[in-house]
Protein backbone atom coordinates (compact mmCIF):
# COMPACT_ATOMS: atom_id res chain seq x y z
CA UNK A 1 0.00 0.00 0.00
CA UNK A 2 1.14 3.56 -0.64
CA UNK A 3 1.83 5.58 2.48
CA UNK A 4 2.87 9.20 2.87
CA UNK A 5 6.25 9.84 4.43
CA UNK A 6 6.52 12.84 6.72
CA UNK A 7 9.92 14.00 5.49
CA UNK A 8 11.81 14.07 2.24
CA UNK A 9 15.36 14.98 1.40
CA UNK A 10 16.41 15.46 -2.21
CA UNK A 11 18.89 12.75 -3.10
CA UNK A 12 20.77 13.45 -6.31
CA UNK A 13 21.93 9.83 -6.30
CA UNK A 14 18.47 9.13 -7.74
CA UNK A 15 18.56 9.52 -11.50
CA UNK A 16 15.43 10.54 -13.39
CA UNK A 17 14.31 10.62 -16.97
CA UNK A 18 11.36 12.96 -17.24
CA UNK A 19 8.84 11.47 -19.67
CA UNK A 20 6.72 14.61 -20.03
CA UNK A 21 8.20 18.05 -20.65
CA UNK A 22 7.00 20.88 -22.89
CA UNK A 23 8.92 23.71 -24.53
CA UNK A 24 7.43 26.64 -26.40
CA UNK A 25 8.15 30.02 -27.95
CA UNK A 26 5.06 32.20 -28.09
CA UNK A 27 6.18 33.98 -31.24
CA UNK A 28 5.84 30.73 -33.16
CA UNK A 29 2.13 31.44 -33.08
CA UNK A 30 0.49 28.00 -32.75
CA UNK A 31 -0.01 27.74 -28.97
CA UNK A 32 -3.59 28.99 -29.08
CA UNK A 33 -4.42 27.61 -25.63
CA UNK A 34 -1.85 29.87 -23.98
CA UNK A 35 -3.44 33.17 -22.88
CA UNK A 36 -2.03 36.41 -21.38
CA UNK A 37 -4.44 35.88 -18.48
CA UNK A 38 -2.10 33.10 -17.28
CA UNK A 39 1.21 34.95 -16.75
CA UNK A 40 2.99 31.84 -15.41
CA UNK A 41 2.58 29.99 -18.71
CA UNK A 42 2.32 32.92 -21.12
CA UNK A 43 6.08 33.23 -21.62
CA UNK A 44 8.75 31.34 -23.48
CA UNK A 45 10.11 28.10 -22.02
CA UNK A 46 13.22 26.62 -23.62
CA UNK A 47 15.64 23.85 -22.61
CA UNK A 48 18.06 26.17 -20.82
CA UNK A 49 15.23 27.24 -18.51
CA UNK A 50 14.76 23.66 -17.35
CA UNK A 51 18.13 21.99 -17.25
CA UNK A 52 19.84 24.46 -14.94
CA UNK A 53 17.21 24.21 -12.21
CA UNK A 54 16.65 20.49 -12.67
CA UNK A 55 20.29 19.42 -12.42
CA UNK A 56 20.02 19.38 -8.63
CA UNK A 57 17.15 16.92 -8.95
CA UNK A 58 19.12 14.21 -10.75
CA UNK A 59 17.61 14.84 -14.18
CA UNK A 60 19.48 12.83 -16.82
CA UNK A 61 17.22 13.34 -19.80
CA UNK A 62 13.73 14.21 -20.94
CA UNK A 63 11.09 13.36 -23.50
CA UNK A 64 9.73 16.55 -25.11
CA UNK A 65 5.98 16.35 -25.71
CA UNK A 66 3.95 18.42 -28.15
CA UNK A 67 2.04 21.43 -26.87
CA UNK A 68 0.55 22.57 -30.20
CA UNK A 69 -1.46 20.54 -32.75
CA UNK A 70 0.87 21.25 -35.66
CA UNK A 71 3.58 19.42 -37.56
CA UNK A 72 5.56 22.67 -37.43
CA UNK A 73 5.80 22.44 -33.65
CA UNK A 74 6.95 18.84 -33.90
CA UNK A 75 9.73 20.00 -36.22
CA UNK A 76 10.60 22.78 -33.77
CA UNK A 77 10.97 20.24 -30.95
CA UNK A 78 13.09 17.99 -33.16
CA UNK A 79 15.30 20.97 -33.92
CA UNK A 80 15.74 21.59 -30.19
CA UNK A 81 16.54 17.92 -29.66
CA UNK A 82 19.32 18.12 -32.23
CA UNK A 83 20.95 20.87 -30.18
CA UNK A 84 20.60 19.27 -26.74
CA UNK A 85 21.58 15.67 -26.07
CA UNK A 86 19.46 15.52 -22.93
CA UNK A 87 16.33 15.74 -25.07
CA UNK A 88 16.25 12.01 -25.71
CA UNK A 89 13.13 12.00 -27.86
CA UNK A 90 10.17 13.99 -29.13
CA UNK A 91 6.50 13.02 -28.95
CA UNK A 92 5.00 15.06 -31.73
CA UNK A 93 1.66 15.64 -33.38
CA UNK A 94 0.07 14.25 -36.52
CA UNK A 95 -3.57 14.27 -37.56
CA UNK A 96 -4.56 10.58 -37.75
CA UNK A 97 -7.47 11.44 -40.05
CA UNK A 98 -5.40 13.41 -42.59
CA UNK A 99 -4.59 12.17 -46.09
CA UNK A 100 -1.00 13.21 -45.40
CA UNK A 101 -0.63 11.10 -42.23
CA UNK A 102 1.40 8.23 -43.71
CA UNK A 103 3.76 10.47 -45.72
CA UNK A 104 4.33 12.84 -42.79
CA UNK A 105 4.88 9.94 -40.42
CA UNK A 106 7.48 8.33 -42.68
CA UNK A 107 9.23 11.66 -43.22
CA UNK A 108 9.44 12.42 -39.51
CA UNK A 109 10.66 8.91 -38.74
CA UNK A 110 13.84 9.73 -40.64
CA UNK A 111 14.78 11.64 -37.50
CA UNK A 112 15.76 9.14 -34.78
CA UNK A 113 14.61 11.58 -32.08
CA UNK A 114 11.00 11.28 -33.26
CA UNK A 115 9.72 8.67 -30.80
CA UNK A 116 5.97 9.14 -30.47
CA UNK A 117 2.71 10.80 -31.49
CA UNK A 118 0.26 12.30 -29.02
CA UNK A 119 -3.46 11.87 -29.62
CA UNK A 120 -5.85 14.02 -27.61
CA UNK A 121 -9.47 13.77 -26.61
CA UNK A 122 -10.79 15.11 -29.92
CA UNK A 123 -9.39 12.13 -31.84
CA UNK A 124 -11.66 9.72 -29.97
CA UNK A 125 -14.88 11.73 -30.02
CA UNK A 126 -15.91 10.26 -33.43
CA UNK A 127 -15.58 6.74 -31.99
CA UNK A 128 -18.77 6.80 -29.91
CA UNK A 129 -20.80 4.99 -32.54
CA UNK A 130 -18.15 3.28 -34.63
CA UNK A 131 -14.37 3.62 -34.83
CA UNK A 132 -13.51 5.37 -38.12
CA UNK A 133 -11.74 3.02 -40.49
CA UNK A 134 -9.05 5.55 -41.32
CA UNK A 135 -8.11 5.83 -37.66
CA UNK A 136 -7.83 2.05 -37.33
CA UNK A 137 -5.73 1.77 -40.50
CA UNK A 138 -3.26 4.36 -39.21
CA UNK A 139 -3.14 2.90 -35.71
CA UNK A 140 -2.47 -0.54 -37.17
CA UNK A 141 0.47 0.87 -39.06
CA UNK A 142 1.88 2.25 -35.80
CA UNK A 143 1.16 -1.08 -34.09
CA UNK A 144 3.09 -2.97 -36.77
CA UNK A 145 5.99 -0.51 -36.50
CA UNK A 146 6.04 -0.74 -32.70
CA UNK A 147 5.73 3.05 -32.65
CA UNK A 148 4.31 4.57 -29.44
CA UNK A 149 1.41 6.93 -28.93
CA UNK A 150 0.61 9.17 -25.98
CA UNK A 151 -3.02 9.38 -24.91
CA UNK A 152 -4.20 12.73 -23.55
CA UNK A 153 -7.57 11.52 -22.35
CA UNK A 154 -9.98 11.58 -19.45
CA UNK A 155 -12.66 9.20 -18.20
CA UNK A 156 -15.15 10.47 -20.77
CA UNK A 157 -12.94 9.30 -23.65
CA UNK A 158 -11.77 6.03 -22.11
CA UNK A 159 -14.64 3.84 -23.40
CA UNK A 160 -13.88 5.00 -26.94
CA UNK A 161 -10.16 4.43 -26.47
CA UNK A 162 -10.84 0.90 -25.18
CA UNK A 163 -12.98 0.28 -28.26
CA UNK A 164 -10.08 1.40 -30.48
CA UNK A 165 -7.52 -0.69 -28.64
CA UNK A 166 -9.56 -3.83 -29.20
CA UNK A 167 -8.77 -3.38 -32.91
CA UNK A 168 -5.06 -2.78 -32.21
CA UNK A 169 -4.41 -4.78 -29.01
CA UNK A 170 -0.61 -4.67 -29.36
CA UNK A 171 -0.34 -0.91 -29.91
CA UNK A 172 2.19 0.75 -27.62
CA UNK A 173 0.38 3.51 -25.75
CA UNK A 174 0.87 5.53 -22.59
CA UNK A 175 -1.89 7.29 -20.69
CA UNK A 176 -0.92 10.87 -19.80
CA UNK A 177 -1.58 12.37 -16.35
CA UNK A 178 -3.10 9.21 -14.81
CA UNK A 179 -5.96 9.50 -17.28
CA UNK A 180 -7.31 12.69 -15.72
CA UNK A 181 -9.00 11.28 -12.59
CA UNK A 182 -11.35 13.65 -10.71
CA UNK A 183 -8.84 14.40 -7.96
CA UNK A 184 -10.46 17.65 -6.86
CA UNK A 185 -13.78 15.92 -6.10
CA UNK A 186 -12.26 12.77 -4.64
CA UNK A 187 -14.37 10.49 -6.82
CA UNK A 188 -12.81 7.30 -8.15
CA UNK A 189 -15.53 5.80 -10.36
CA UNK A 190 -15.92 5.36 -13.28
CA UNK A 191 -12.25 6.31 -13.78
CA UNK A 192 -10.97 3.30 -11.83
CA UNK A 193 -13.07 0.79 -13.78
CA UNK A 194 -11.78 2.19 -17.07
CA UNK A 195 -8.21 2.05 -15.78
CA UNK A 196 -8.79 -1.63 -14.98
CA UNK A 197 -9.77 -2.29 -18.60
CA UNK A 198 -6.96 -0.23 -20.08
CA UNK A 199 -4.34 -1.96 -17.95
CA UNK A 200 -5.36 -5.31 -19.43
CA UNK A 201 -3.66 -4.25 -22.67
CA UNK A 202 -0.10 -5.23 -21.81
CA UNK A 203 1.52 -2.60 -24.05
CA UNK A 204 -0.37 0.24 -22.36
CA UNK A 205 1.60 2.23 -19.79
CA UNK A 206 0.66 5.06 -17.43
CA UNK A 207 2.45 8.35 -16.73
CA UNK A 208 2.46 9.69 -13.22
CA UNK A 209 2.55 13.22 -14.56
CA UNK A 210 0.75 16.48 -13.95
CA UNK A 211 0.13 15.39 -10.35
CA UNK A 212 1.06 18.62 -8.60
CA UNK A 213 -1.26 20.66 -10.82
CA UNK A 214 -4.24 18.36 -10.54
CA UNK A 215 -3.81 18.20 -6.73
CA UNK A 216 -3.51 22.01 -6.45
CA UNK A 217 -0.01 21.81 -4.99
CA UNK A 218 1.79 19.62 -2.49
CA UNK A 219 -1.24 17.62 -1.44
CA UNK A 220 -0.12 13.99 -1.62
CA UNK A 221 -3.03 12.66 0.42
CA UNK A 222 -5.44 13.74 -2.31
CA UNK A 223 -3.49 11.70 -4.85
CA UNK A 224 -3.08 8.47 -2.88
CA UNK A 225 -6.24 6.65 -4.10
CA UNK A 226 -5.37 7.29 -7.74
CA UNK A 227 -1.68 6.50 -7.42
CA UNK A 228 -2.46 3.35 -5.46
CA UNK A 229 -4.93 2.18 -8.09
CA UNK A 230 -2.62 2.78 -11.05
CA UNK A 231 0.27 1.21 -9.13
CA UNK A 232 -1.76 -1.94 -8.53
CA UNK A 233 -3.01 -2.17 -12.10
CA UNK A 234 0.08 -1.25 -14.10
CA UNK A 235 2.84 -2.25 -11.69
CA UNK A 236 6.36 -0.83 -11.47
CA UNK A 237 7.30 -1.86 -15.01
CA UNK A 238 4.56 0.11 -16.80
CA UNK A 239 4.59 3.46 -14.99
CA UNK A 240 6.75 6.48 -15.85
CA UNK A 241 7.73 9.63 -13.98
CA UNK A 242 6.71 12.84 -15.75
CA UNK A 243 6.77 16.42 -14.50
CA UNK A 244 4.51 18.17 -17.02
CA UNK A 245 6.90 21.12 -16.73
CA UNK A 246 6.32 24.05 -17.24
CA UNK A 247 2.57 23.56 -16.67
CA UNK A 248 3.53 22.22 -13.23
CA UNK A 249 4.90 25.65 -12.32
CA UNK A 250 1.35 26.80 -11.69
CA UNK A 251 1.38 24.65 -8.55
CA UNK A 252 5.02 24.35 -7.48
CA UNK A 253 8.68 24.16 -8.42
CA UNK A 254 10.42 21.36 -10.29
CA UNK A 255 11.85 20.20 -6.97
CA UNK A 256 8.32 20.09 -5.56
CA UNK A 257 7.29 17.83 -8.45
CA UNK A 258 10.11 15.39 -7.70
CA UNK A 259 9.38 15.52 -3.97
CA UNK A 260 5.70 14.76 -4.54
CA UNK A 261 6.56 11.83 -6.80
CA UNK A 262 8.96 10.38 -4.23
CA UNK A 263 6.40 10.75 -1.44
CA UNK A 264 3.90 8.72 -3.45
CA UNK A 265 6.13 5.82 -4.50
CA UNK A 266 4.73 2.63 -2.93
CA UNK A 267 6.70 1.47 0.08
CA UNK A 268 6.64 -2.14 -1.05
CA UNK A 269 8.44 -1.46 -4.32
CA UNK A 270 12.11 -2.43 -4.35
CA UNK A 271 14.94 -0.06 -5.23
CA UNK A 272 15.09 -1.63 -8.69
CA UNK A 273 11.36 -1.17 -9.22
CA UNK A 274 11.58 2.46 -8.14
CA UNK A 275 14.47 3.01 -10.55
CA UNK A 276 12.31 1.53 -13.31
CA UNK A 277 9.64 4.16 -12.68
CA UNK A 278 12.16 6.97 -12.28
CA UNK A 279 13.85 6.31 -15.61
CA UNK A 280 14.14 2.82 -17.10
CA UNK A 281 10.53 2.36 -18.17
CA UNK A 282 10.69 5.58 -20.18
CA UNK A 283 13.83 4.36 -21.96
CA UNK A 284 12.22 1.02 -22.75
CA UNK A 285 8.93 2.49 -23.95
CA UNK A 286 10.22 5.31 -26.14
CA UNK A 287 13.79 4.33 -26.99
CA UNK A 288 13.67 0.56 -26.91
CA UNK A 289 16.71 0.34 -24.64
Amino acid sequence: MTSIHQSFTSDVSHAYIDSHVHFWKLERGDYHWLKPSNPVLYQNYVPSDLFGLADANGLRGIIAVQAAPTVAETEYLLELSGKNERILGVVGWLDPFADSFVDEYRRLRNNPKFVGIRLDRSVFEPCKEEVPNRLIVHLRMLEEDGFPIDLLIGPDQMPNVIKCLKSVPNLKAVINHQGGPPIRTGEIEPWSAYIDELSEFLNVYCKWSGMITSADGMNPVRLVPYIRHTAERFGPNRIMFGSDWPVALMAGTYHDVVQLFELLLPDQWSDKERANVRMHNTKVFYLGI
